[in-house]
């Protein structure tokens, strides 16, 4: 039988729920002498104070869109410093960090098959498909859905919008590890700047090439580039230009006319070289390196030229 209390308890809306609950499991943080955004950030809708405003409190107890929410501090600085500060705690038995050993934990649970054959990894990606797909709004879109459309809907304080500023970080985070985000160089690629690979591991020369490329974000522009072969000794950046996807300008006038990618945006020869050499001045001005090329139609006397080079500024130094 369900008491009067229980019975109060269910009439209630999920918020008051909530904020019954709240003021009870997070009464510290209404102690006289917390400072606002440090101790504890506070909800603009419910004026509850939490140290984090999850997503799933805003869309089960508040019943607003993420979108839709007010934008605003959503995580105390104290609970930042706090899970920063017990990332680096080392484990006395493993010699791993905390976060390290339960991260090895949780994989190892996860990857545990169960009676059916079936892992904590596929069941987790069920059961979020699962909410997804049965989660319809009133115009008649699922969760996936809705996420793919608030991502190229929404504009942020800086004027792009969710998925624009996704694609910035991507990029930002290629650079600063110096990875080309790509499948790598292409084969092709791989062959003609074998002997100049050789000539830079045999000289000991440090080089970024394949996965590991160089890349800049053009500061005037904004555009991000990334270089086949760099040498930040030398300031020296190489680019292997195929026929396919580069024009010569040594091309003839009835070839450079008809030249286009083999696939991707239409785009003529002018307009291709016009990028490549607006690439090669954005990395000078803002590394100071010299781009130098390497065409398909003559790669064999480029490399000869590259390596040269090379061998000239190491007898220099």
């Amino acid at each position: 039988m369900t008491s009067l209390h229980s019975y109060k308890y269910c009439m209630k809306t999920k918020l008051d729920q909530f904020i019954a609950r709240n003021q009870k499991r997070n009464s510290h943080l209404w102690a006289i002498g917390l400072v606002e955004g440090y101790d504890y950030v506070v909800c603009p809708i419910s004026k509850q104070r939490l140290s984090m405003i999850k997503n799933n409190y805003i869309v089960n107890i508040l019943e607003m869109d993420l979108t839709a929410y007010p934008i605003t501090q959503r995580i105390c600085n104290k609970r930042k410093d706090n899970i920063k500060l017990g990332l680096q705690i080392i484990d006395v038995n493993t010699g791993l960090t905390k976060y390290e050993v339960g991260q090895q934990k949780a994989r190892a649970v996860l990857g545990q098959l169960d009676c059916t054959g079936v892992s904590g990894y596929a069941k987790k990606g069920q059961k979020t498909r699962a909410t997804h797909m049965a989660n319809i709004d009133v115009l008649g879109r699922n969760g996936y859905q809705r996420q793919a459309t608030m991502r190229v809907t929404t504009v942020l304080p800086n004027g792009l919008t969710v998925e624009q500023n996704a694609h910035r970080k991507q990029r930002d985070t290629l650079i600063n590890n110096n990875k080309s985000g790509s499948g790598g160089a292409s084969m092709q690629s791989r062959r003609v700047l074998a002997p100049v690979l050789e000539f830079l591991t045999s000289n000991n020369i440090k080089y970024y090439f394949d996965r590991e490329e160089y890349g800049i974000k053009d500061m005037d522009s904004g555009n991000y580039y990334f270089w086949d072969l760099t040498l930040p000794t030398y300031k020296i950046a190489i680019e292997y230009q195929s026929n396919a996807w580069h024009a010569d300008p040594t091309l003839s006038d009835a070839l450079w006319e008809s030249w286009s990618p083999p696939r991707g945006k239409v785009k003529t020869a002018e307009e291709v070289l016009a990028y490549d050499y607006e690439k090669a001045r954005s990395l000078y001005r803002n590394r100071g390196f010299v781009t130098h090329y390497i065409w398909q139609q003559s790669e064999t006397t480029d490399i000869k030229d590259i390596l040269c080079l090379l061998q000239t500024m190491i007898t220099k130094s």
